[in-house]
């Protein structure tokens, strides 16, 4: 069903002599990382370890565990990136066909003319098809052009919609080719737009607006909570392409010059086991992956917002600016 493109790792091993390699594997790849390291180990003279720390994306690479283990290469499966000196990024593409899906999409947007289409890494090489069959659909398709750590026209990662975000005042509509729901939402917080997603996994079609504005809901919530923290924890992420501590610098600057107490905590993951000791903190602001306050916030018992989230809770920015509609609070 994915392609783990297992010759070109085999020949990029032998290209490089390593002796000793170092696998980065998705949560969803890892009943496959077993049988994976073990036919690299036969077809190659390398030494072949797995990562069991979790893998979030190509921000998140193990450059310091490979450093530590005396690693010669990095083999990061499931996103894209570019060939570095000391890693290989492996798409693993999907396999699956996204046609009937696609034509479960057209049945829902009776109504839209001009359709935004994008696709996670997996289905990136269906976009064509897709954008086919809604074109003989009488739709008019636009994709997003690249760029940034975006790799390819219409790519959306967990955390970056800017081709989408450069399309939408121009569609009705988008249609996302993915599994699960996840980058649907995105999509549909990044642009306010009707956002499908097209599951090829389930064969299924689904308008996320429901799940939008239940997770909109959410994140209202801890934002309205936030304002009543005086004691405020502020995060550095320490994953590679997640560090950022200018940003949190500059957060820990404006929450002070609003009457604020904070404190700088580093940290590689951000685990709500972690944070409860620090019982004296009534709220935290996270400068790493976004993704963290956005999807795990029901397991912190405390508010975790995002730098922008921060700024709507002090009043230096509108709600309307982020979620692309009116607060939940008046009847989303």
């Amino acid at each position: 069903m994915l392609d783990l493109n297992q010759e070109t790792v085999i020949q990029e091993i032998a290209r490089r002599k390593a002796k000793r390699v170092l696998l980065q594997v998705p949560e969803g790849l890892r009943p496959s990382a077993f049988a994976l390291s073990r036919e690299l180990e036969k077809r190659t003279s390398s030494e072949i370890i797995i990562s069991a720390d979790p893998c979030y994306g190509s921000c998140d690479l193990a450059l310091n565990e490979a450093s530590l283990l005396d690693a010669d290469l990095i083999v990061h499966f499931g996103h894209s990136g570019t060939l570095t000196n000391k890693c290989l990024f492996i798409e693993a593409r999907s396999s699956l066909d996204v046609g009937a899906a696609v034509e479960k999409a057209v049945a829902k947007l009776s109504r839209e003319k001009a359709i935004g289409l994008a696709s996670v890494i997996q289905h990136i090489g269906e976009l064509e098809k897709a954008k086919k069959i809604l074109e003989r659909s009488g739709k008019t398709v636009l994709i997003g052009r690249h760029e940034g750590e975006l790799k390819y026209d219409g790519q959306i990662l967990g955390c970056r919609f800017e081709t989408v975000k450069s399309i939408s005042p121009e569609v009705d509509a988008f249609v996302v080719l993915a599994g699960g729901d996840f980058h649907g939402i995105g999509v549909r917080i990044a642009t306010g737009k009707r956002t499908i997603v097209c599951d090829p996994y389930q064969n299924q079609a689904r308008d996320v607006e429901d799940l939008a504005r239940r997770f909109l809901r959410t994140r209202y919530a801890a934002v309205d909570s936030f304002r009543e923290a005086k004691r405020v924890g502020v995060l550095i992420g320490l994953k590679t392409g997640q560090f950022q501590p200018t940003k949190a610098h500059e957060i820990r600057g404006l929450l002070e010059s609003k009457g604020r107490e904070c404190a700088l905590l580093a940290l590689r993951e951000i685990d709500p086991v972690v944070l409860e000791n620090f019982s004296d903190i009534e709220g935290f602001v996270n400068t790493g992956c976004p993704r963290i306050a956005l999807d795990d916030q029901e397991r912190f018992r405390r508010p975790v917002l995002n730098p922008e989230e921060v700024m709507i809770a002090l009043g230096t920015k509108r709600w309307e600016e982020y979620a692309k509609e009116d607060s939940p609070s008046k009847g989303a």
